[in-house]
């Protein structure tokens, strides 16, 4: 598939007819999302090489044409030739005008191909020089591009996805994804709870081979190999499963252990171990209202059902917004049940006497006021939505401050053995 099919019909019916110009203080004026013409079988090198173009030895474009593009709005956009040119392209971006350096450059971007994708960052309004030409000593390119936000919202459940071209161990993108903010909230590797979602993200990104946010916890209870103890970075239930024929299969062709999941062009998923050469991208997904806000922590007792209780939190981790729900689920129906909150975690949970782990420590607070106690439903649930401005703790209600670590989670009766239990634990960091 090409970035051709996210584009509006209107704009894929338009002609093309812009095809850049050779000298940079000419640059052709372009507008909107393209798809665009460019034309250098007959150009000159106007630009000059850059530190950010250095790519397989060659820090420079040949025969380069220019083109200067109005930014629609904010925003991460990228500018890209995948499949709409067979030549061994290369692109620049420069927010500072002829002769400045280089915002951003690519050379094979567009994976699986010698084609150009570069990432760059533009406001409203703000002017963008593009900068196409070819690998020094390839022959000149011909071809078109297309310019698109580099994130994408998703009308069916309001989160923002973004696909990052880039090689790097599954813990690194992350670490990476976590780091990436999109409107102040930070990112995490996709998690795909449906085969809607995965159409979504097939169409609009065009993914080759991503890290997805999934991973075998080798310390959870269903551990086995292959096909045990896989779980999404969010927490959220393991429902949705998309392996490819044979996998999971812990084969790998390094040695190691394979316990990270990548995508195929074809959104089947692939076990494969941490730094796996082949995986050159990540997908980051932000959520809209009930997107999942935690990381987990502590192991939790399996409970009368025979499992072990989950809690997860929902909605925003913007002080700010103060819109967030617990959910406890996995529990025995028509028991009763309580959260408890913390600023401190135990990643070694103590065991209680009456029933399970407890994973918090220092000060804990109880969310036993009676409209706080919930009874668990037919389906094992109970939530609670959280007042961020009245968290209680032993010496009163206290509010959460943007930057502080808070961990949660759930006490229940319980029918079974145990006269109580405990679900996991998670944390959440508040901005």
């Amino acid at each position: 598939m090409t970035l051709l099919r996210t584009l509006p019909v209107a704009l894929l019916c338009a002609p093309a007819l812009a095809q850049g110009s050779d000298d940079c203080a000419s640059a052709q004026a372009i507008t909107g999302l393209g798809p665009f013409s460019f034309d250098a079988s007959i150009a000159t090198t106007d630009g000059a090489p850059d530190s950010l173009c250095l790519f397989f030895g060659q820090d420079d474009i040949e025969n380069d044409v220019w083109f200067s593009w109005t930014a629609p709005s904010d925003g991460p956009f990228i500018a890209a030739c995948c499949g709409l040119s067979s030549s061994d392209t290369r692109i620049a971006t420069y927010t500072g005008g002829c002769g400045s350096a280089a915002s951003a450059c690519d050379d094979d971007g567009c994976s699986g191909s010698l084609q150009s994708s570069v990432r760059f960052d533009a406001t409203m309004g703000q002017t963008v020089l593009l900068r196409i030409g070819n690998y020094p000593g390839a022959a000149a390119v011909v071809g078109d591009f297309d310019i698109r936000p580099a994130r994408v919202t998703n009308p069916a459940n309001g989160h923002v996805y973004e696909l990052v071209s880039e090689s790097l161990g599954w813990n690194d993108a992350q670490a990476a994804a976590q780091a990436t903010l999109n409107g102040g909230v930070p990112g995490h590797l996709v998690t795909i709870s449906d085969q809607a979602e995965l159409d979504f993200i097939l169409n609009n990104l065009a993914p080759s081979r991503p890290w997805i946010g999934l991973s075998q916890n080798l310390s959870s209870s269903t551990y086995s190999e292959p096909a045990g103890g896989w779980e999404w970075v969010t927490g959220e239930p393991f429902t949705f499963v998309n392996w490819s024929t044979g996998e999971p299969n812990d084969i790998s062709g390094s040695g190691g252990p394979e316990n990270y999941a990548e995508m195929f062009a074809s959104g089947v998923w692939n076990d494969a171990e941490e730094f796996h050469a082949p995986t050159n991208q990540y997908i980051v997904e932000w959520g809209g209202d009930g997107a999942v806000i935690q990381s987990n922590f502590c192991t939790a007792l399996p409970n009368s059902t025979g499992v072990i209780g989950e809690i997860r939190g929902v909605g925003s981790s913007a002080v700010a917004s103060n819109n967030m729900t617990l959910e406890a689920s996995n529990l025995p129906p028509g028991q009763f049940g309580i959260f408890v909150v913390s600023m401190t975690a135990l990643t070694t949970p103590v065991p209680v006497m009456n029933g399970g782990n407890l994973c918090l420590g220092g000060q804990i607070g109880r969310y036993s006021q009676f409209s706080q106690i919930q009874q668990v439903d037919a389906s094992g649930m109970f939530e609670l939505t959280i007042d961020l401005t009245a968290v209680p703790q032993p010496s009163g209600l206290v509010s959460i401050v943007a930057g502080e670590n808070w961990s949660f989670q759930a006490w229940h009766r319980d029918g079974g053995a145990l006269p109580s239990n405990f679900t996991n634990g998670v944390e959440i960091s508040f901005i």
